[in-house]
């Protein structure tokens, strides 16, 4: 387990205790393990890990308390190893995802690179993407919870939790079957390559001396608006003066900074990678501890705002799941964690994992429902 430990050095009306709970509930990470490991116990074992006798038993390994056993998967990307496993889970067939952002948005992007790594692994037949943007996210989630099928599945975050709480929506993420927590990835603020700005210091300096300066990001509440009103407040200007314009996605966001209508941009590293690699965007800033490998730029450490800040994002399944149900899409969550195709994905995209299953996951939801609400308010946000 890595964990970073974010300092934030804030005003003290932003009450440094729970800004400092909420980042740190937010970037508690299991970073991917890409070396084979040695066989494990079974008093230590997780599913997908080597095992040595074939029908062992590890008592209560699985999730929620659920028992593995050590058999020579059938399916994936572990096919034909001996691993320990859920002898009884049940692959889906067919699910409608969806994503509570336009085309080309981090719920969209998501709900895809899972589907796919369930696909590879073997544990879903084929899906389609839904995606029901506007209301801060909450048509999304209100568009989800009215479906009657089974086979569908939402893919939540730090911005639904804000979207609800920034309109005041009666929608309850809590009417849902909490499944699990996917992914966390950092965000980039970026400028086109033509920009006079090139430093995160020099926009914020601009911001504070024209708060009429117009910069973008996603739906009103989210990360995206969190951390550019945190930043402003921490250069000496007022959140609730900036001229913040809020998309339904990232591919929204990217259009307005290049067209010109926004100066700046702000959204999680995957959404501006491609654009940046092509000389088309410059990042003046990403809000992770490190360099990343997968977008070009400086931290804000390293240019004296010492801040690191992130995003996470999950699964929510349908009300109407059995407990039977419940526990086996847990399983299926699992397995397509453990095999190499989600792997890949977070090498990739430079998320990082996040593991918690359940009643974890809805313990989680619970109190970044309490902590992101109290800090929006802090901000004049919500």
């Amino acid at each position: 387990m890595i964990i970073h430990i974010f300092i934030m050095m804030l005003k003290k009306k932003f009450a440094g205790a729970l800004v400092a709970s909420l980042a740190l509930s937010m970037v508690a990470t299991v970073a991917p393990n890409a070396t084979a490991a040695a066989p494990k116990a079974a008093n230590i074992a997780n599913a997908g890990d080597d095992c040595v006798k074939a029908g062992r038993v590890a008592k209560g390994r699985g999730v929620e308390g659920s028992d593995l056993t050590c058999l020579v998967v059938t399916t994936g990307s572990l096919k034909g190893q001996l691993k320990w496993w859920y002898k009884d889970v049940t692959p889906l067939t067919k699910l409608e995802w969806v994503a509570s952002s336009g085309v080309g948005g981090g719920y969209g992007t998501t709900a895809i690179k899972f589907a796919d790594a369930m696909k590879a692994e073997g544990m879903l037949s084929d899906y389609t993407v839904s995606y029901k943007s506007g209301g801060s996210g909450t048509v999304g989630l209100g568009y989800f919870q009215d479906q009657k099928s089974k086979d569908v599945a939402f893919i939540t975050g730090f911005a639904m939790v804000a979207g609800v709480a920034s309109t005041k929506s009666k929608l309850v993420q809590a009417d849902s079957k909490a499944i699990s927590g996917l992914m966390r990835e950092y965000e980039a603020i970026v400028v086109p390559t033509s920009s006079k700005y090139k430093t995160i210091n020099q926009l914020l300096e601009d911001i504070v001396a024209n708060p009429k300066l117009a910069i973008t990001g996603g739906s009103k509440g989210t990360v995206d608006h969190v951390l550019m009103g945190l930043l402003v407040e921490k250069a000496g200007g007022k959140a609730t003066e900036m001229n913040y314009v809020p998309y339904a996605g990232g591919g929204e966001v990217t259009s307005s900074v290049l067209s010109g209508q926004t100066v700046a941009g702000v959204s999680g590293t995957s959404e501006f990678a491609s654009f940046v690699k092509a000389g088309k965007l410059r990042v003046l800033a990403l809000s992770s501890p490190k360099r990343l490998k997968s977008i070009k730029g400086q931290t804000l450490t390293a240019q004296g705002i010492n801040f690191v800040f992130g995003n996470w994002r999950g699964v929510l399944a349908p009300a109407s799941l059995t407990e039977a149900e419940r526990v086996n899409w847990l399983k299926v969550v699992d397995v397509t964690r453990a095999g190499d195709a989600w792997k890949a994905t977070l090498v990739a995209k430079d998320w990082q994992n996040q593991s918690d299953y359940g009643k974890d996951f809805a313990a989680f939801l619970d109190s970044q429902k309490k902590d992101i609400t109290t800090t929006l308010v802090s901000l004049g946000l919500a």
